[in-house]
């Protein structure tokens, strides 16, 4: 993951709604930019934390945050058979 590649757009909505642009909630958008389609969440963490040390709490709590802010939508309706798609650029 190249930190050039990382979402200002997504970044900057993060901070204009009031919530903490944290160096481990970049990291995640970050990958899920570079990802844009993710199948298995868990996954996807578990290969993200490989490189960086990201508790799933933080994860999980973001990716909440996200597809309720419309950042990502959550295609299925149980959690293990779902499959996320990145909205923002």
């Amino acid at each position: 993951m190249n930190i050039e590649n990382r979402p200002n757009k997504w970044i900057q909505e993060l901070k204009d709604r009031g919530h903490a642009a944290s160096r481990q909630r970049i990291l995640i958008m970050t990958a899920l930019s570079e990802k844009r389609v993710i199948h298995d969440m868990e996954s996807f963490w578990l290969e993200l934390r490989q490189e960086h040390p990201i508790s799933w709490a933080t994860f999980y709590s973001f990716i909440r945050l996200a597809v309720k802010e419309k950042w990502i939508a959550k295609q299925g309706k149980v959690s293990t058979y779902a499959r996320y798609k990145v909205l923002v650029d």
